[in-house]
């Protein structure tokens, strides 16, 4: 995380902003990933269509995976089936 000391012009002391990191982009087949937080990405086409987001959920075997697919048509998202990896969930979005 990137930091940066400004002085306010109210303030008698410098102000401390935090500015979080860009966020990782990259592609899986035809998909393009972009991580929106730390345990959520989102999915979309090459022409900016959304598909859908892959969040990581805490179970008690460790973190799990979940697809969310957008459905346009109902403007809504489904959850599919939880898996044990991330690329598995993004794949689970590409078919």
């Amino acid at each position: 995380m990137t930091t940066t000391t400004t002085t306010h012009p109210d303030a008698t002391g410098p102000v401390l902003r935090l500015r979080p990191p860009r966020p990782v982009a990259r592609t899986r087949g035809s998909l393009h990933i972009l991580d929106v937080r730390d345990d959520l990405s989102r999915i979309s086409r090459a022409n900016g269509e959304i598909v859908g987001y892959v969040d990581r959920i805490d179970v008690a075997g460790g973190p799990a995976f979940r697809a969310r697919r957008f459905v346009p048509a109902e403007r809504r998202f489904v959850a599919l089936p939880s898996v044990w990896s991330a690329d598995d969930a993004v794949d689970m979005l590409r078919f």
